[in-house]
C-alpha cells in the first residue's frame, strides 16, 4: 500500500468520517473497518455459542477445569512469541516483501514455538494447585496448542501488516466455527467430559493453520527469499518485552482465582466475563485496522483519527453496554443455563471492565504501529499490579464481586496510562479533551444506530 498517500491521508477516514467531506484515500480504510468489524461481529458471535455450549457441557466445576487446561499453555504461547508476530505485521505494512516476510514467518514459528512449549511442560506442576493437580496431563497435552498458535498468529499478523484485511479476516475468523461444530457434535453424543473440549480446540486450532499453510502453497513456492530473520528478531526484542506483560495481564485474574477459590468459582468467573464481553467486537475491529494505519504514516502523524475512534468506540460501549446490563439477568440464565445464574451480577460489572479494556488495547495497538510497544507495556504493568493486588485483598471477603471489581479497577488505570502515553507520543497536537466524546460524537453515533435499524426494518418490510 502506498504509505505517501497513507502519510497525508485526512483525520477521521478510520471511521470514514472526517467532519465534512470523504477523502478519495478514505474509502480502502472505511472498506477494511466495515470488514473487519463484520469479521468481529461473526467471532463474537460464535465465542458467545462456543461459551454457552461448554457451559451447558460441563457445567460450573467442568468450565473451571477446561479453563484451568488451557491457561498455562495460553500464557506461555503469547509470552513466547516474544514480539516476533508484530515485527513481522510491520515489515509487511513497510516492506512490501509480502511472500519474504511469510516465509520469515513460518520460520521463526518453527523457532519459538518449540522453546515455549518446552518450557511450559516443565513448568505446569509448579503453576497448577494442588486441588487441579489432576489435570496436569491434560494440560500438558494440550502444550502443543503452543506449536499451532505461533505458525497461524504470525501469518495472521503478516496479513494484517500488509493490508490484505479479506485474508486476515477469513483466517483469524474461520477457528471459531470449526471448533463450534465441533462443540455440536460432542453435544448431540452426549459427550461432556474436559478432555474432549481441550482437545477440540486444539483440532481446530490445526485446521485453521492447515487452510492458512494451503493458502500459502497455493500462492507461492514455500522455499525462496527471507525477509530478514535477524532483523525480524531484533526488532522483536521491545515488542517481546512488551508482550510478556499482556498474556499476564490478561490472565492474571484468572490465575488469582484458581488458587484462592478453586475451579468452580473460576467456572462461573470465566462465564461471567464471557456474558460481560459479549460486544467487544466494538473496539476489536477498529483496534486492527488502526494498528495498519498507525503503522504506515510517520511518528506523531495521525493523532486525530485515534482520537476520534476512540470517542467513537466509547460512546457505542455506553450504548450498546447498558443495553446489555439491563437484559443481563433475563439473558444469562436462559442462555448459559440456571447453574450460572450466580454470575448474572459479576457480569454486569464486568461490562465496564470490557469497556476500559478495549479502549485501551484501542490505543494500545495505535501505539504499536506507531513503534512505540512500551506505551502498553507501562499501562499493563499498571493494570496487573492493580489487578493483582486488589484481587487479594478482594477476592477472599467478597469472592467474585470482589475479583470484578479489581478487574474494572486495573483495566481503567491501564486506559488512563495508555491515554497518557498516547498524548504524550502525539505531543504538542494531543490534548486530554480529545479523548472525551463531544455532542457532535453523540449525534453521530446516534445518526448511524438510527440508519442501522432503519435498513433493518426496511429489510424486513421487503421480506
Amino acid at each position: 500500500m502506498d504509505t505517501t498517500c497513507a502519510r497525508t491521508r485526512k483525520s477521521g477516514e478510520v471511521l470514514g468520517v472526517s467532519g465534512g467531506t470523504h477523502s478519495s484515500h478514505s474509502r480502502p480504510w472505511l472498506g477494511a473497518f466495515v470488514g473487519t468489524f463484520g469479521a468481529s461481529v461473526i467471532i463474537q458471535a460464535f465465542t458467545v455459542v462456543q461459551g454457552i455450549i461448554i457451559a451447558r457441557l460441563l457445567g460450573p466445576i467442568g468450565r473451571g477445569e477446561y479453563a484451568t487446561v488451557i491457561l498455562w499453555p495460553s500464557v506461555f504461547a503469547a509470552i513466547g512469541i516474544f514480539g516476533t508476530n508484530i515485527a513481522l505485521a510491520r515489515a509487511a505494512a513497510r516492506a512490501g516483501q509480502y511472500d519474504a516476510v511469510i516465509r520469515t514467518s513460518i520460520l521463526l514459528a518453527i523457532i519459538t514455538a518449540p522453546i515455549a512449549a518446552l518450557l511450559c511442560y516443565f513448568c505446569l506442576p509448579y503453576l497448577l494447585p494442588q486441588s487441579e493437580m489432576h489435570l496436569l496431563g491434560l494440560s500438558r497435552v494440550f502444550v502443543t496448542f503452543i506449536l499451532l498458535n505461533h505458525l497461524g498468529v504470525n501469518l495472521v499478523a503478516v496479513d494484517q501488516g500488509a493490508g490484505k484485511f479479506r485474508r486476515f479476516n477469513f483466517t483469524r475468523a474461520l477457528l471459531y466455527p470449526v471448533y463450534v461444530a465441533f462443540l455440536i457434535v460432542l453435544w448431540v453424543k452426549g459427550i461432556n467430559q474436559v478432555k474432549w473440549a481441550a482437545l477440540g480446540l486444539l483440532a481446530a486450532n490445526l485446521a485453521v493453520v492447515l487452510v492458512r499453510l494451503s493458502l500459502v502453497l497455493k500462492d507461492m513456492r514455500l522455499w525462496g527469499r527471507l525477509y530478514s530473520p535477524i532483523r525480524a528478531i531484533r526488532e522483536s526484542i521491545r515488542f517481546g518485552l512488551v508482550g510478556a506483560a499482556m498474556p499476564l495481564y490478561l490472565q492474571a485474574d484468572k490465575a488469582i482465582l484458581l488458587w484462592l477459590l478453586g475451579a468452580e468459582n473460576l467456572g462461573l468467573y470465566v462465564v461471567a466475563l464471557s456474558a460481560g464481553g459479549a460486544i467487544g467486537s466494538i473496539t476489536n475491529s477498529a483496534a486492527m485496522v488502526s494498528f495498519t494505519a498507525a503503522a504506515q504514516v510517520e511518528r506523531g502523524e495521525g493523532f486525530e483519527k485515534i482520537a476520534k475512534t476512540f470517542r467513537l468506540s466509547a460512546l457505542l460501549w455506553l450504548f450498546f453496554g447498558g443495553i446489555l446490563a439491563i437484559a443481563m439477568p433475563l439473558l444469562l440464565p436462559l442462555v448459559y443455563g440456571s447453574e450460572f445464574a450466580s454470575a448474572v451480577n459479576p457480569a454486569r460489572l464486568l461490562i465496564a471492565g470490557w469497556a476500559f479494556a478495549g479502549l485501551a488495547n484501542l490505543l494500545d495497538q495505535s501505539m504499536r504501529g506507531q513503534g512505540r510497544p512500551f506505551a502498553g507495556l507501562e499501562g499493563r504493568l499498571a493494570g496487573i499490579t492493580v489487578i493483582a493486588m486488589l484481587g487479594m485483598a478482594l477476592s477472599q471477603p467478597w469472592g467474585l464481586m470482589g475479583m470484578c471489581m479489581a478487574f474494572i479497577l486495573g483495566q481503567l488505570v491501564c486506559m488512563i496510562v495508555l491515554v497518557y502515553c498516547t498524548m504524550r507520543n502525539y505531543s504538542p497536537h494531543a490534548r486530554f479533551w480529545n479523548f472525551v466524546p463531544q455532542p457532535l460524537d453523540a449525534m453521530y453515533v446516534l445518526h448511524r444506530i438510527a440508519s442501522v435499524f432503519k435498513s433493518l426494518n426496511g429489510f424486513r418490510q421487503f421480506a
